[in-house]
């Protein structure tokens, strides 16, 4: 069996251990399986690629930060996480837009990506409600990570739009991904605290990883999908 084939099942099985853990609460095995997503994802990366790329790197160590502190249980856990979870997201726009082909506006494009904007924005404003009685700091964090996943969105519906292919495809998946574990995420701690709202939104960034590197893998070889 390829090696990288043996690091993509490893790490599907640290993701089905660790959604498993999370939805009964197993916190020791979610202890020992989560930091061990990331470093499978990186070594499956590496093993198709055979090279390092430092924007991957710095993509995948903000996410691994991020879900170590999310095992911390801080309080106000919030503040912890957000900066390299931002971090991650901001790598996200930075690549899109290195690779983002050619604009082409027409009417059909305009119109897609204002009405995305528009619901985005519009959500975001939502959720600034709930943070409207904390800290100035936390509503001004909340309000520049969300600028960031608008941007993010709209860079991934635009790319979909423009060119339908599986790289995109990838793409937009894990955009909806990242969008639907920050909503589930902020639903889960403000305002209902039901338990399939966290097992949704954790099972969501634990895909996007794998959707997004994905998605780098086919822009960086013409290939056909191989697992």
């Amino acid at each position: 069996m390829k090696t990288s084939k043996i690091s993509f099942y490893a790490y599907f099985l640290c993701c089905i251990i660790a959604i498993t853990a999370d939805i009964f609460r197993l916190d020791g095995i979610a202890l020992f399986t989560i930091p061990l997503v990331i470093p499978t994802l990186f070594f499956y990366y590496y093993t198709e690629t055979k090279k390092i790329s430092v924007l991957i790197c710095i993509f995948l160590l903000a996410n691994f930060i991020g879900d170590f502190l999310g095992l911390m249980d801080f309080d106000n856990e919030l503040y912890y996480v957000i900066p390299p979870f931002f971090i991650s997201n901001l790598i996200m726009v930075i690549i899109m837009i290195k690779n983002i082909e050619k604009f082409k506006f027409n009417i059909f494009n305009i119109f897609s990506l204002t009405i995305i904007g528009l619901f985005l924005t519009y959500i975001l404003s939502l959720f600034l409600d709930l943070f409207s009685i904390e800290e100035m700091s936390i509503q001004i964090q909340v309000a520049v990570f969300g600028i960031l996943l608008i941007v993010l969105a709209l860079l991934a519906s635009y790319n979909i739009i423009w060119k339908m292919n599986i790289a995109n495809l990838f793409l937009m998946m894990c955009a909806s991904c990242v969008l639907i574990s920050d909503v589930f995420y902020l639903v889960y701690n403000y305002q209902n605290q039901l338990q399939v709202l966290d097992s949704i939104h954790f099972s969501c960034q634990l895909f996007s990883y794998f959707f997004f590197i994905k998605y780098m893998l086919l822009r960086e070889s013409s290939a056909s999908i191989r697992f």
